[in-house]
């Protein structure tokens, strides 16, 4: 298979500039892939050049969120002006009514938009995140954006720490993934690209956003697709059949074998759930997965 490039690409959206890869398709249906905490838009390269997300079927963009990738920092991160980007990014661009796909933040942060613009959306994708984390996965989280390196003499360091942090991972995934997450600063060190203060989401200030996300998921009117990592401390069981009772558009599907990172951890069977829910018809019932077992 011949290597796409995407087209890198800005727009000014909600007072700051937003990056995002166009992965070409001209006038096809749009679907826009959203990233985590720390992450970029970059993190999707793997799957759209494989094949497995649906290019030959969609317009694909991949966006990097406020303060992470080449987007700009900001000096406010609540999740409105997340929510707020997104409804900007989806008005600048003319997107019409699209597919959205969102990673843990990616995810919160489409929960929280969907809530109050249902209407924009065909399909709505929320990958093993909601309202709320399990404890133990919180922690975690916090450790993760706030006790790594800060700076790096070298790649291959960088590669190494990233090996350290995802094993199993290939070695060719995570050094083109240090590649984007990394930028050389004045003193020759590489360091992230993402705001340090992003940190506080995971910790305090996002828990005063419990409420808000819980009253936002209930809201959501268009077909949504909750998807869980069997193995994920993220989004817990409980949070997951809460959401299911709240949201009576929506279904889940539970990927074994797999932990928060069930793009990652089980690629085939993630977009293999993904995909076909892509395609059902927009106004179509679906089953709803509660524990294992389908309800009507």
């Amino acid at each position: 298979m011949a290597r796409v490039t995407p087209k890198d690409r800005y727009v000014k959206a909600n007072g700051i500039r937003l990056h995002y890869l166009d992965w070409g398709g001209g006038d096809k249906p749009v679907l826009v892939l959203v990233h985590g905490l720390t992450s970029n838009a970059h993190a999707w390269d793997p799957f759209i050049r494989s094949g497995l997300a649906p290019a030959d079927r969609y317009r694909i963009l991949s966006v990097d969120q406020r303060g992470h990738g080449d987007s700009d920092h900001a000096r406010d991160y609540s999740i409105e002006r997340f929510a707020e980007d997104f409804r900007a990014f989806a008005e600048k661009l003319d997107l019409g009514k699209y597919d959205l796909l969102g990673h843990s933040l990616g995810a919160r942060h489409a929960m929280a938009y969907a809530g109050d613009d249902s209407k924009r959306l065909r399909h709505l994708v929320l990958v093993d995140f909601g309202p709320e984390m399990e404890r133990t996965g919180a922690t975690q989280v916090r450790g993760n954006t706030t006790q790594r390196p800060t700076s790096f003499r070298n790649l291959d360091e960088a590669v190494q720490f990233m090996r350290e942090m995802n094993p199993g991972r290939p070695d060719d995934v995570l050094r083109e993934n240090a590649q984007h997450a990394l930028r050389e600063n004045y003193a020759g060190r590489l360091v992230w690209k993402h705001d340090a203060e992003l940190g506080w989401i995971s910790g305090s200030f996002g828990l005063k956003e419990v409420p808000y996300l819980w009253s936002q998921v209930a809201r959501i009117k268009c077909p949504t697709l909750i998807v869980r990592g069997a193995d994920s401390n993220i989004l817990g069981p409980g949070v997951l059949a809460r959401m299911l009772d709240v949201m009576p558009t929506a279904r889940a599907v539970e990927i074994p074998q797999a932990g928060h990172g069930v793009p990652q951890d089980q690629p085939e069977a993630f977009w293999r759930e993904v995909n076909a829910f892509l395609q059902e018809p927009s106004g179509k019932k679906r089953a709803r997965i509660d524990g294992g077992k389908a309800r009507p």
